[in-house]
């Protein structure tokens, strides 16, 4: 039966040293980040496929499904109209 090495832990003193002369650099780079992160977009594109014939409709984040001819029946779920109306729930 062969012995298991000693785990040893490195530590020293340097690295946090290190870390203290950077920290002007981060909240430089930060501000620059935070800019880059409000330019997202406000609406994006989705795309709603009907549960039981599988049409597909784009629309974007702002839209109303019912719009755009789909009827929704649960979280992320819809009907086309045809579809709803033959399954009742139009």
């Amino acid at each position: 039966m062969s012995a298991r090495p000693k785990v040893q832990y490195l530590t020293s003193t340097s690295s946090a040293s290190s870390y203290s002369s950077s920290d002007s650099d981060l909240s430089s780079s930060s501000s620059v980040r935070h800019s880059m992160d409000s330019t997202q977009p406000i609406a994006s594109v989705e795309v709603l496929r009907c549960l039981r014939c599988a049409r597909a409709e784009e629309i974007t984040s702002t839209d109303d499904p019912s719009s755009s001819g789909m009827v929704q029946i649960g979280t992320n779920i819809y009907y086309c109209n045809r579809c709803a109306k033959m399954t009742g729930y139009k």
